[in-house]
C-alpha cells in the first residue's frame, strides 16, 4: 500500500495501516532523532509520543500530497525539541548505532495503548457531558478545580463533586482493563 493511501486510512482509523505506517517509519525516524538529540531515551519517548498523538489526532489530520514521512519528520523534531536541549551528534557515530528495542516490542506498546485509549473513550461515553468536560479540563488540558470553577461559572464544590463522581465512574468502568494490564504487563 502507498505512503498516502496508508495515510488516509489511518484517518478513516484503521489501525492495521497505522501499525503498518509505525513498522515502515521507526528506523528512519530513530535514525533522524538521533541526529537531532543524542538521547536515545528522549528520542524513543518522542516517537512514542508522536505516534500516540498520531493516533489520537488521527480524524484531524491534514489532507496530504506527498509522503507522510517528511510530515512526521518535522512532527517529530518539534517532540524532541520540546522534550530536552539539542544534542547533535556526529553522522559517522550514528551509522554504527544499533536500534536497541526491537520493533516489535514497540508495536506491542504502541497495540498496548492503543486499547487503553479505546477502553478509556469507552468508558468517557458514559459519563454525562458535564462530567466528560469536566475531567477532560482536569486531566488533559491540566487545569486546577479553581481555573475549572472560574471557566463553567460554578462553585468551587460543585468541579469537586462533579469530577469525584466521574472518576468513581471511569474506576468501574475501568476496573477490568486495570486489572488485566497490572497482571499481564509484567
Amino acid at each position: 500500500m502507498d505512503a498516502l493511501r496508508t495515510w488516509n486510512s489511518i484517518k478513516t482509523g484503521d489501525s492495521d495501516s497505522f501499525l503498518a505506517l509505525y513498522d515502515s517509519l521507526y528506523s528512519a525516524l530513530f535514525r533522524y532523532g538521533l541526529k537531532i538529540n543524542a538521547d536515545r531515551e528522549v528520542v524513543k519517548e518522542s516517537i512514542h509520543i508522536l505516534f500516540c498523538d498520531l493516533w489520537e489526532k488521527r480524524g484531524n489530520l491534514p489532507i496530504l500530497t506527498t509522503d507522510p514521512k517528511y510530515y512526521l519528520f518535522v512532527w517529530l523534531k518539534r517532540l524532541i525539541y520540546k522534550q530536552g536541549a539539542n544534542q547533535n551528534i556526529p553522522l559517522e557515530e550514528l551509522l554504527h548505532t544499533p536500534i536497541e528495542d526491537s520493533i516489535e516490542s514497540q508495536k506491542i506498546a504502541i497495540e498496548e495503548t492503543l486499547e487503553r485509549d479505546q477502553a478509556l473513550r469507552k468508558a468517557m461515553a458514559n459519563l454525562t457531558k458535564k462530567q466528560q468536560r469536566y475531567i477532560e479540563l482536569k486531566f488533559f488540558h491540566n487545569k486546577s478545580y479553581e481555573e475549572i470553577a472560574e471557566m463553567e461559572n460554578v462553585a468551587l464544590r460543585t468541579v469537586y463533586n462533579v469530577v469525584y463522581e466521574a472518576i468513581k465512574k471511569l474506576k468501574s468502568s475501568l476496573s477490568v482493563l486495570v486489572f488485566l494490564i497490572l497482571n499481564f504487563s509484567k
